[in-house]
């Protein structure tokens, strides 16, 4: 009797857990969030990241779709590398980054991000944005009647590269104005113009400017006027041939990227050399950089990174290129810690280049065309110096190109075999400096004009022709002579 009590309970538990399953069931489903939590399913969701990155997501997700978000607060959401063509506006959420980069994006509707109040980061780098498809109703923003302020008053990065802005519509910042970050880069404005430039100038507080990769040949005057707190700016990849006067305007520069132009020749007076809280600068790949001239970078008292390299026709830098005067006449130096002249055409290093080599914490000197028969100090000096940094293995990529019995050994071999380097008594033609050259060039051609007529006079002469009019006699002379007889 008791085993069959037992059974009996036994079964009427199961049925009991049965039936709780299936109530367990019906509550989940129907309950919001958990059975449609549809982003959860096609995104990666944890703590306050919502990554949907490269999902072959079409169209942004709805209204009620965020709505189902469990225990995931969304601050940071990344949609980038999808397909979603339209951006229509976004429902109220706590969002702070968004990345809508690599999206096919052509089209905003106006107000797309009015709702995120928090927002603090917009990417919407490398998409198929016109100038047509903005405006300042894209990001314009709702006034708060409590606090009497504007909305979407936090952003402060906001990335428009590589789409196809030929300008600037006008106000389009004009509800942002605490925005410290901008990237245009990539897209083909050419020419700022006037209202280009106006809707860059509502950017006051404005730190970082990316330029790169947009067909600039100058930048208009005033440009930069109004942005004296810009530390950061980015020219790379344009197609400037002298380095614009509009950069003196920016006095509190920190870092500046003149990469990739179209610059021959750095000469002194330019208006990078008043940019006095300078830190970095790199000037390198411009393929027809040949000349910096004594004084071209002169003036840069706070500069602690130079980049000069890879300019494959740089071949002269005057030892006094980075110097300047001070009130009292003395020569100055900035106290550079880190020196790339790497991949240029150099046949040496100047020791006069920095005031004191040994403040060098960093260098690359390296697939330069060195003239190893007059560089003691680069081997005394330099080669010490960089085997001493994290540097140290550019050294072996110190390589001779001439003379012709030194080619191909490295500075750093020479170094470790104390090789002492004579300079050779006469100088080679291709070696003459330009005066020199010019004064023999001016020898050759006096040699070759003036031999031709000397050669012709010798031959009248040997032929009598100056003698003939001495020895020439008038047949009146001989009839005088008779008479006479």
């Amino acid at each position: 009797m008791s085993k069959f009590k037992f059974s009996v309970i036994l079964v009427l538990l199961v049925c009991f857990k049965c039936c709780w399953t299936q109530i367990d069931e019906d509550l989940v489903s129907t309950t919001p969030g958990i059975e449609n939590d549809v982003i959860c399913t096609q995104c990666d969701c944890t703590d306050n990241l919502v990554n949907c990155s490269d999902q072959n997501i079409t169209a942004l997700f709805q209204d009620g779709d965020w709505d189902t978000l469990q225990d995931v607060i969304p601050l940071t959401v990344d949609l980038s590398f999808n397909k979603i063509s339209k951006i229509y506006r976004f429902p109220i959420l706590p969002i702070q980054v968004l990345n809508l980069s690599n999206c096919e994006i052509f089209s905003l509707e106006d107000g797309s991000f009015v709702n995120l109040h928090n927002l603090t980061a917009l990417d919407l780098t490398r998409n198929k944005i016109s100038t047509s498809a903005i405006s300042k109703r894209t990001f314009f923003a709702i006034p708060n009647p409590t606090k009497r302020t504007l909305e979407f008053k936090m952003m402060r990065h906001l990335s428009l590269a590589y789409n196809d802005l030929h300008t600037l519509p006008q106000d389009i910042f004009i509800f942002m104005s605490g925005l410290t970050y901008l990237d245009l880069s990539g897209n083909p404005l050419a020419y700022i113009d006037q209202v280009t430039m106006g809707a860059i100038s509502e950017l006051k507080n404005m730190r970082e400017l990316r330029l790169s990769g947009c067909e600039l040949e100058n930048l208009p005057e005033g440009f930069l006027r109004r942005h004296r707190k810009i530390q950061r700016l980015d020219l790379s990849d344009n197609r400037f041939s002298i380095i614009p006067s509009a950069l003196a305007e920016a006095p509190s520069l920190v870092y500046l990227n003149f990469d990739k132009n179209a610059l021959k020749i750095i000469e002194a007076n330019n208006a990078i050399t008043n940019l006095t809280k300078l830190q970095e600068l790199s000037m390198s790949r411009n393929s027809r950089l040949q000349n910096i001239t004594a004084g071209g970078l002169g003036g840069l008292s706070s500069l602690v990174v130079l980049r000069l390299n890879n300019n494959p026709r740089l071949t002269y830098l005057d030892p006094g290129f980075l110097v300047w005067k001070n009130d009292d006449g003395e020569e100055m130096w900035p106290m550079v810690k880190e020196l790339y002249l790497n991949n240029n055409n150099l046949s040496g290093i100047d020791p006069r280049v920095l005031d004191c080599w040994n403040d060098l914490e960093t260098g690359d000197f390296s697939g330069n065309s060195y003239s190893c028969d007059c560089n003691q100090w680069m081997v005394d000096v330099l080669v010490p110096v960089l085997k001493n940094t994290p540097a140290n293995g550019t050294v072996n990529n110190m390589v001779c190109k001439k003379p012709a019995d030194m080619r191909g050994l490295t500075f750093s071999q020479l170094f470790d075999t104390s090789r002492l380097l004579v300079c050779p008594e006469s100088e080679n033609i291709s070696e003459l400096s330009a005066p020199n050259m010019a004064i023999l060039l001016g020898i050759m051609i006096g040699i070759v004009v003036t031999f031709p007529i000397v050669l012709v006079l010798v031959l009248l002469w040997r032929k009598g022709y100056f003698n003939s009019s001495k020895s020439y006699s008038s047949p009146y002379d001989d009839d005088d002579e008779m008479e006479k007889l």
